[in-house]
């Protein structure tokens, strides 16, 4: 690493551990996920941007170079099909394969897991259900197993790779390590419909299953964390639990108790627990008073009232957001600019809080940089 490329990954981690800190940087930090946005830009398609990692470095670094952001907001691993499976244990649609080329992958919700795989899941726990049903999740692939078990090897190494090589060109990673949380990885191989079953017909067995996914999902996060790529922020894909999709009752019973069990044991290794709030988490935000202070981000979408996140956890954890693929495709700079200067008016005010873009492949790159020249200069020395 050059000395320019050290002291600029140096002042960029800086910057935003001071936000996650709770404390005022020198200016607001700002970041992007431009997983949907970088392979566009640098005119290759996503399936080379997801079965190439050259290409999908090129595409990525050629973004961060371009548009200078404080960090790599997605981490960059490896996007393969059986990569892709172990957070999200759901049928795969592929580009270039059951979708154009340029379009983004899909997701297929079906039931995977039937309800007497929970005791097995139980007693065996999550990796080990996961490599019992993928026959079902990537079907027609030979040999599932024995690809599933060296991919994960693979992939571990170009992760590390892939960090190392950002960091060489002075970009930080915004997460080390992380997982979709034991409640979403229920929902998905369950399927929303049935999980939903689920919790009124055996809440016992899903309480279980929860609670011994739990604690491997937290030895995953370290090891990768401590391990692999030395970055001591862990991300957990909350994508089902928020009052969209449950009641506070059952976010109480169910989801809660790990959230507060993952930021435990992920804090006494010295790890900052990134919440990736999908949905609306307005009415579920009270309940966060519950976690330990300093020891989180709130990493909310547009979905969450963000400045009543701020008037009930500002004192407790950094958040960042909410600048949205909507925003980003159809709205103007000035448009921007403007939703820019008031969330650092209001949600950066006292410190703790990071600017955050997600960038879909329609975004207009003026908007882009509209968000992040807001931040770099109306972002400056404020949080007073």
């Amino acid at each position: 690493m050059s000395r320019e490329a050290e002291e600029l990954y140096e002042e960029r981690e800086e910057r935003v551990q001071a936000a996650i800190d709770l404390r005022v940087p020198d200016r607001v930090p700002v970041l992007c996920a431009d997983d949907a946005f970088s392979w566009a830009y640098a005119g290759i398609s996503m399936k080379d941007f997801m079965t190439d990692n050259e290409k999908m470095m090129t595409a990525r670094e050629i973004f961060h170079r371009d548009f200078q952001t404080d960090m790599a907001y997605v981490p960059p691993a490896p996007m393969d099909p059986l990569t892709l499976v172990v957070g999200s244990p759901c049928l795969l649609k592929m580009p270039g394969e059951d979708i154009p080329e340029d379009s983004v992958f899909q997701l297929v919700e079906t039931e995977i897991m039937k309800e007497e795989d929970y005791e097995y899941a139980i007693e065996n726990g999550y990796m080990q259900l996961l490599i019992k049903l993928l026959p079902k999740l990537r079907p027609g692939v030979r040999g599932v197993e024995e690809k599933f078990l060296a991919k994960l090897e693979w992939a571990s190494n170009v992760f590390h790779s892939n960090v190392e090589r950002f960091r060489a060109a002075g970009v930080p990673c915004w997460a080390g390590g992380g997982m979709e949380s034991p409640f979403g990885v229920l929902t998905m191989l369950r399927s929303y419909e049935r999980f939903c079953l689920d919790l009124y017909r055996r809440p016992e067995r899903v309480s279980r299953a929860i609670g011994k996914f739990t604690e491997e999902f937290a030895e995953m996060a370290i090891a990768s964390c401590k391990f692999l790529t030395g970055i001591p922020r862990a991300i957990i894909g909350l994508h089902r639990e928020s009052s969209s999709f449950f009641s506070l009752d059952q976010f109480e019973q169910f989801a809660l108790p790990q959230i507060e069990r993952l930021v435990e044991v992920l804090s006494k290794e010295g790890i900052i627990t990134i919440l990736h709030c999908d949905g609306d988490w307005t009415p579920n935000l009270p309940y966060l008073t519950r976690l330990p202070e300093g020891q989180c981000v709130l990493d909310l979408d547009a979905s969450t009232d963000i400045f009543k996140a701020k008037e009930i956890l500002g004192d407790r954890m950094c958040i960042d957001g909410n600048v949205m693929e909507i925003m980003l495709s159809f709205g103007t700079p000035a448009e921007i600019e403007a939703h820019c200067r008031q969330l650092i008016d209001f949600v950066g005010k006292g410190g703790g809080f990071i600017l955050k873009g997600e960038i879909p492949k329609e975004a207009k790159a003026e908007n882009i940089r509209a968000m992040i020249d807001t931040a770099k200069t109306y972002g400056r020395g404020k949080g007073s």
